[in-house]
């Protein structure tokens, strides 16, 4: 009897899924198959296709596993962070920080499979929209907030579409920067 056999379905779930994220990272969207899935994660095509019945949804689950590990990191970092002007926003620096090294092959890859499905982002808008909701209670000054916040978005979005001008150590004093705004005299 294998060992696998004896597996949850959530973790036969998150082993396909992780093997899914490492396809992305290795080849790119236009190499994400059910197939390439199923080498990578060791699963049965049968065994990917019980869990994740078309490409489709795969990716879709792809996404909310992303999203929720986000949400997971954020809640973790904003422990780190309860000295912040707002520990939320200093959270999401550092989580987009680790995202932007770690993460960046995938951000590439779904933004390619986003073309024709606009909806697939509402995972991660609904745990923006979580994470506004509890920087517009931290913070008084929303100005400061949100100009931190596009700083985000712009180096996310700028590394994620391949236009990026800033190196490894632009970024990092960028981040430094951003930090130090959020910090109570």
């Amino acid at each position: 009897m294998s060992a696998r056999i004896h597996r949850s379905s959530q973790d036969s779930k998150t082993e396909i899924l992780n093997a899914a994220l490492e396809v992305l990272k290795r080849s790119g969207a236009q190499s994400l198959t059910i197939d390439a899935v199923a080498e990578e994660s060791g699963f049965s095509k049968g065994g990917v296709l019980y869990n994740f019945s078309t490409k489709d949804a795969l990716i879709r689950g792809m996404v909310e596993y992303l999203a929720h590990q986000f949400e997971e990191e954020l809640a973790a970092a904003k422990e780190r962070n309860q000295s912040s002007l707002s520990p939320t926003l200093s959270a999401m620096i550092d989580v987009t920080e680790g995202w932007l090294s770690a993460q960046r092959d995938v951000a590439q890859a779904l933004l390619a499979t986003k073309v024709d499905q606009p909806d697939l982002v509402q995972p991660f808008m609904d745990a923006m929209n979580r994470a506004k909701a509890a920087i517009e209670v931290e913070m008084d000054d929303k100005g400061k907030a949100w100009a931190i916040w596009a700083c985000l978005d712009g180096l996310h979005f700028s590394q994620a579409h391949c236009v990026s001008l800033f190196s490894d150590e632009d970024r990092n004093a960028v981040f430094a920067e951003l930090r130090q705004r959020l910090r109570k005299d």
